[in-house]
C-alpha cells in the first residue's frame, strides 16, 4: 500500500530528527534519563517509519538486510568483549574507564545499536514472511 505524500514527506523530515535523538540517548544516557536501549529503540523506529511509508523494497536498497544483521551480531560481540576486558581490572564488566561514567558510555552505545539492529532486523524477517504471502 502506497502512503501519500504528505505522510512520505512527513517521515523523510522526522526520520534524521529521530536519529539525532537516538544518538543523544546513547551518547548522554548515563548523565541523564535514557540509554542504550531507549536510543536503540528509537533508532529503529526510524527506520521502520521510512519502510512503512516508502515501501519495503525502496529501503532496502539504502538499508540492507545484512547490514542489520552485521551490526547487530557485531555489537552483540563487542558487549562480551567489553564485558571480558573488565575481567583484566578484577570482574566481569569491571569499571576500569578513568572517565566520567567509566564504562557505561561505550556499553550504552553498543547497546543501543544492538537493540536498533535487532529491531530492525525482526522487522525486515517480518516483512520477508509477508512479502512470501
Amino acid at each position: 500500500m502506497k502512503m501519500s505524500v504528505v505522510v512520505r514527506t512527513t517521515t523523510k523530515m522526522v526520520s534524521p530528527f529521530l536519529v539525532t535523538y537516538a544518538a543523544y540517548l546513547m551518547l548522554y544516557g548515563h548523565l541523564s534519563p535514557g540509554g542504550g536501549f531507549q536510543g536503540g529503540v528509537i533508532l529503529a523506529v526510524a527506520v521502520i517509519l521510512l519502510i512503512t511509508s516508502h515501501g519495503y523494497r525502496k529501503v532496502r536498497r539504502r538499508f540492507h538486510f545484512n547490514w542489520a544483521s552485521l551490526i547487530e551480531s557485531s555489537a552483540g560481540a563487542m558487549l562480551v568483549l567489553l564485558g571480558l576486558a573488565g575481567l583484566a581490572f578484577g570482574a566481569f564488566y569491571s569499571n576500569f574507564l578513568p572517565t566520567e561514567g567509566g564504562i557505561i558510555l561505550p556499553f550504552n552505545v553498543i547497546v543501543g545499536l544492538e537493540v536498533g539492529a535487532g529491531f530492525t532486523f525482526v522487522f525486515y524477517i517480518l516483512l520477508r514472511w509477508v512479502e512470501s504471502d
